[in-house]
């Protein structure tokens, strides 16, 4: 078993629910590159490639050298690379350049284990066990010394693990197969098996010429795996592009692969598919020739399994005087070059993402009809965050470029709420808009594959002449705001539900990124279709202009910070709310809050709510009284210092939360409790506002408390 190795801590907060990850769509305890994490949650196109062509394909250095060739070629091509491997036990998507080369190395050095998916538990079950000895204690970092040792993956590994880091276009040297004699021996390869069962698309120079190439197919279609040459209608048998069988399909361009995959996708199909190009490089006669010698060779001298490709590939170099391994370095390039347009133009094309012909979403859980099969719609913004700051060590100088770390993440109160509510399982439908261009398209396919968020065409206003709303922060080293740009035009444009899709519904929740007269028709709808109203106030300036539209009369349940529900409150008071004497500090007195709750109480539903995050200080609960009477308040304190911020990460997971645990019976008090839970989870996770791990709370506990 591969030993452990020091791991960042952040990664150890991946792992806490490894048990847990066959479950969901990706698992969180493959550590991805930072460069192939920021491109997946851009929506830009990324391509895996497979370790055991770095480790065991070729010799030192021509292995280390085509490595960097084709991270180069589809770096040319606007693709992201991410090399799939093994390291110390760690599942790992993207390398470092120096990592890339120890790889290189580790083949002859005797530092690397061939790794299909029979080997992944294995090989992974050392790291997994001192991650489990920790017990994931927030001082805990995993740290011991000795050689790096490589898992290099297969076809079938990597296939298995790109898929769980969110990757679809896969390019390889060549696929495994039926071996010769097969149907007697039946040694046919883990590739086939895991075409069949993991959605990833396999770009290779075909089936390997030293297999079965006819009986491999016909497994490829017992096992209903799309299988299609590239350009030709011979399938490619690795070094020759020509094998003597037909292919099974054809692939005259990329948008064709990507039109394939989205159809299969819209089936539900769970399956990969593999796309042969043929290799043109002359010295594939040559090459075949050898390659049969030497299996001759193999079988005489007993080899067997798995080192049976590097004894032939070797043995063919050799005779072939590096005939193969020109070819070999060819083709793979060639396979590139081809999986670049592929990963293109599947970033393009999605079956949770644009229709190619409509430009809308396409959804299997939302009918086109519109009818909602959820008890939540949430309607609000769709935000990519960008923030900008210098290095830490460096102060940020005013009119020229300064080195520092650009980060982008999803936002949009709207969305992060959606969000929070489909990881905890609640399958929210979304009301939103974005721009037709890549940031939109990733947003929603995020929501869709990693959130289980609900959405179609009708919940989905793709605008085609603006851009998906964008927020840029220029921090200074310390994270302070020094300035900001916000292009929300296309929030103007998001759409509504009607009175039929609200039927049904329990909550409606809405954000304040909406033009006023439309959250006020949306609110109506809900009220009258029997939906609690759920307000997001956003911010303050939004806020207090909404409500002087008497929109708090439909509003049952509403989740400001504490400035925005003075700012709201300010709004229908004669008198300050806050006193001379009171101003200018921290609001210290929770009789201050008190006050402009119940001023909002006032306008808002019978049985109205308000959740009021305090930051440090945590949440105060404010509930109306059915006889009239005073409002009851319950304070919440955090539970350690700012373990409910008012920032909009912590506070739209404590609303999300919130709403889910009232939908599974918990009384109002549980659910608060249970909201700042998740919102301890999201303020803690510093790549995005909410936190990917939410799935792991149980409600059990906070279930117990109901009325």
């Amino acid at each position: 078993m591969i030993a452990p190795t020091t791991t960042p801590l952040h990664t150890l907060r991946r792992c806490k629910a490894f048990a847990s990850a066959a479950k969901r769509m990706h698992s969180s305890c493959v550590q991805i590159l930072p460069e192939v994490a920021e491109a997946l949650r851009g929506g830009r196109p990324v391509v895996a490639l497979e370790s055991t062509i770095v480790a065991h394909g070729m010799p030192y250095p021509q292995n280390l050298e085509l490595a960097k060739d084709v991270s180069g070629i589809l770096r040319s091509k606007g693709v992201i690379p991410a090399t799939i491997a093994v390291k110390n036990g760690m599942f790992k998507a993207g390398l470092h350049s120096d990592e890339l080369e120890d790889l290189a190395k580790a083949g002859e050095e005797g530092r690397a284990i061939k790794c299909s998916t029979r080997d992944l538990p294995l090989v992974a079950s050392n790291y997994y066990h001192q991650i489990h000895r920790t017990k994931m204690m927030e001082s805990s970092v995993i740290d011991v010394s000795g050689e790096t040792i490589w898992g290099a993956t297969t076809v079938a590994a990597t296939m298995r693990l790109a898929h769980a880091a969110g990757i679809v276009t896969f390019v390889t040297g060549g696929t495994g197969g039926v071996h010769r004699g097969g149907e007697l021996s039946l040694d046919i390869s883990t590739d086939l098996i895991e075409l069949s069962r993991t959605p990833v698309i396999v770009v290779s120079a075909g089936v390997k010429s030293i297999l079965d190439i006819k009986r491999t197919l016909e497994v490829l279609e017992t096992f209903g795996v799309p299988t299609a040459a590239w350009k030709s209608e011979d399938f490619p048998a690795f070094f020759s592009p020509l094998s003597g069988v037909k292919a099974p399909a054809t692939f005259n361009d990329a948008m064709d692969v990507a039109c394939a995959w989205a159809a299969g996708r819209d089936l539900g199909m769970s399956n990969g598919m593999l796309v042969a190009v043929p290799n043109y490089d002359p010295a594939g006669s040559n090459v075949e020739a050898a390659i049969q010698e030497a299996m001759k060779e193999a079988s005489s001298a007993g080899i067997e399994g798995r080192d049976v490709t590097p004894f032939i590939l070797r043995t063919v170099a050799e005779k072939t005087g590096g005939d193969s391994l020109r070819s070999n370095i060819s083709l793979v390039k060639k396979n590139a070059m081809v999986g670049a347009e592929i990963a293109t133009a599947i970033s393009r094309v999605s079956s949770h993402s644009f229709n190619v012909s409509t430009k809308t979403i396409s959804s299997l859980e939302l009918p086109r009809s519109g009818v909602a099969k959820s008890r939540v719609v949430c309607i609000g913004g769709s935000v990519m965050d960008t923030v900008a700051k210098p290095d830490i060590d460096g102060k940020l100088i005013i009119g020229t470029s300064n080195p520092g770390k650009i980060h982008r993440s999803d936002g949009g109160v709207g969305r992060n709420v959606a969000e929070v509510l489909g990881r905890l399982g609640s399958k929210p439908i979304f009301y939103t808009a974005v721009g037709n261009d890549e940031i939109g398209r990733g947003i929603l396919r995020r929501l869709g594959q990693e959130c289980g968020v609900i959405s179609n065409e009708k919940t989905v206003n793709v605008v085609d002449d603006v851009g998906t709303a964008e927020y840029y922060a220029l921090n200074d080293h310390s994270s302070a705001l020094i300035g900001a740009i916000a292009d929300m035009d296309v929030l103007s444009h998001i759409p509504i539900p009607s009175d039929s899709d609200l039927e049904g519904v329990d909550f409606l929740v809405l954000d304040a990124n909406l033009p006023v007269e439309r959250i006020v028709e949306a609110s109506r709808r809900g009220v009258q279709a029997g939906c609690k109203v759920c307000f997001e106030p956003t911010s303050v300036p939004k806020s207090k202009t909404l409500v002087q539209f008497d929109f708090l009369r439909f509003v049952t349940y509403a989740f400001p910070n504490e400035d925005e529900l003075l700012a709201m409150a300010d709004v229908f008071s004669d008198d300050d709310i806050i006193s001379d004497e009171e101003s200018g500090v921290e609001y210290k007195n929770l009789e201050v809050i008190k006050r402009a709750a119940s001023v909002l109480l006032s306008k808002m539903m019978s049985g109205g709510q308000i959740v009021v995050t305090l930051g440090k200080r945590g949440v105060l609960l404010a509930m109306s009284s059915d006889s009239g009477e005073a409002p009851v308040y319950t304070h919440f304190p955090a539970k350690c210092i700012e373990e409910v911020s008012s920032s909009n990460g912590p506070g739209d997971t404590l609303c999300g939360a919130f709403i889910h645990s009232l939908l599974a019976g918990s009384d109002s008090a549980a659910a608060v409790q249970f909201g700042m839970e998740a919102a301890l989870l999201s303020r803690s996770h510093e790549c995005s506002a909410i936190s990917p791990y939410l799935s792991s709370l149980s409600l059990d506990k906070n279930v117990r408390h109901m009325k």
